[in-house]
């Protein structure tokens, strides 16, 4: 009885070991394998750009490849979300651009679907990005830009006076033509409900890449319509973007 227990007890000490060893060969692989991953992924980098947007007058060009990935949590983020109405003149990269484009509006499915939503997806919400050497259309599906106007035309994004010396601004502009299922009440309604997403997005994005803005509703609207050629549409907000001064 004395051997059959003794038999027994080993047998379980020799089963805990292999076990041990076993998951620390697991484990051990698993971190081998994250960390290939992980080399991997460091291994990626978007292509260095060839060109500079804010110095650019390009007909229309391909934005870099948006990072998607922040060191900062989404929780962060709204933390540390705030106004800012002074600006430093210093440019932004071409990525930080890129990326402030897909946040702010850019597609993030196979299916078409944008970063912000909109009413019954009909995505009436237009982006156009003052430089100081032109202004660019946003094309969402192609995360591209395209020519519209050359010349520096920031002053014209808001009546204040930080959007001159912003290097960037963007335009927000509800266009009524993409919501043919609406009637002219619910245009309204639905287009200024869906630029408060789209303008969130951009605070967010500032915030997690420690960038200023700030959304302004007090706009020239007939000016920018002017501007814009715009004929079924609406400027609804406009974003000056840069360093805090």
């Amino acid at each position: 009885m004395y051997k059959k227990k003794l038999f027994n007890r080993l047998s379980c000490v020799t089963l805990s070991v292999v076990t041990i060893a076993s998951l620390s060969s697991c484990r051990s692989n698993t971190e081998s394998a994250a960390n290939e991953e992980v080399k991997d992924t460091a291994a990626i980098a978007c292509p260095a750009a060839t060109y500079t947007i804010e110095e650019s007058m390009q007909d229309s060009f391909a934005l870099l490849a948006p990072s998607k990935k922040s060191s900062m949590s989404l929780i962060e983020a709204l933390a540390n979300r705030r106004t800012v109405r002074s600006f430093a003149e210093t440019a932004l990269s071409d990525q930080q651009i890129s990326d402030l484009l897909w946040c702010a509006c850019g597609v993030n499915r196979e299916d078409g679907k944008l970063t912000a939503p909109t009413a019954c997806n009909a995505q009436e919400i237009d982006v156009y990005l003052f430089t100081p050497k032109a202004i660019y259309f946003y094309q969402k599906a192609s995360h591209s830009l395209k020519l519209f106007k050359e010349g520096d035309f920031r002053e014209k994004a808001g009546n204040q006076a930080f959007f001159r010396t912003a290097p960037i601004a963007i335009a927000l502009v509800g266009d009524f033509d993409k919501m043919g299922r609406f009637d002219e009440e619910g245009k309204q309604f639905y287009s200024a409900t869906d630029v408060g997403y789209v303008s969130q997005d951009i605070y967010l994005y500032c915030a997690a890449a420690g960038l200023a803005t700030v959304a302004c509703g007090n706009i020239d609207r007939p000016a920018i319509t002017e501007l814009l050629g715009l004929t079924n549409a609406k400027p609804l907000l406009s974003h000056p973007v840069g360093i805090e001064q």
